[in-house]
């Protein structure tokens, strides 16, 4: 997470730089004007909202995984606790090391900025407000990721719940295509947050993050379910 506060300050620099010519140019024209410290924290929200799911998921995909798949798995049935239980400590133990990185993530990147800013001379106040957008971002990015644990449970495979997280991303970016991207939860975040343009941001509002928001708590029913129900391991 040390790379989000690095990448959110490195792109609006080099979008404010002279060197930014051509394609480059062009990419970062968003961030060329505006701001500064809400630049920063925009960029860092934008980051956070699929750098999380991807961290998360590939975390997920290890800590589910990995037991079924090399079959050591058995050796839970001798346990007092519960599968089911297991299951759930397992998905906390994921959201408060996502909500971790991500505030982590975003106190360095407003300290890095609050530095930036200060030598430009720049207002800082205006990165309050993005600060709060990347925390709920990042929180929820990271929550779209649980879904991967059951398909993990499912396909006892640490490989196959990696395609099916790229495989989601890849469908992402088609429904995006399509124009269904602010009632699509993978989608919904990352658009409210500008990545798809201020129309597609604006286009994105409370009951689009809610059924995102949504998604992580039938993900953890969905795992301690198929976790009770584990019987050939």
């Amino acid at each position: 997470m040390v790379l989000v506060p690095l990448a959110s300050v490195g792109a609006v620099a080099l979008a404010r730089s002279p060197r930014a010519v051509g394609a480059t140019a062009a990419k970062l024209t968003a961030y060329a004007t505006g701001d500064l410290a809400t630049t920063h924290l925009m960029v860092c929200a934008q980051v956070l909202s699929v750098a999380t799911l991807f961290a998360a998921g590939f975390f997920l995909a290890w800590s589910f995984g990995r037991e079924l798949e090399s079959g050591t798995a058995g050796a839970l049935f001798g346990l007092a606790v519960p599968r089911g239980t297991i299951a759930l400590a397992k998905c906390l133990v994921a959201l408060a090391w996502i909500a971790g990185c991500t505030i982590l993530a975003v106190a360095v990147s407003m300290a890095v900025s609050a530095v930036v800013t200060a030598s430009s001379g720049a207002p800082f106040a205006g990165a309050w407000a993005g600060a709060r957008t990347a925390l709920v971002a990042g929180l929820l990015g990271g929550g779209l990721a649980l879904p991967f644990a059951w398909v993990a449970t499912v396909t006892r495979s640490q490989l196959g719940t990696v395609g099916g997280l790229i495989g989601v991303v890849a469908l992402t970016q088609m429904v995006v295509l399509l124009g269904g991207g602010s009632w699509f939860p993978y989608a919904a975040p990352s658009l409210w947050t500008g990545m798809g343009g201020a129309d597609a941001a604006a286009a994105v509002g409370p009951p689009h993050l809610l059924v995102a928001a949504a998604v992580a708590p039938l993900a953890v029913a969905a795992v301690v379910h198929a976790w009770r129900r584990l019987t050939d391991v």
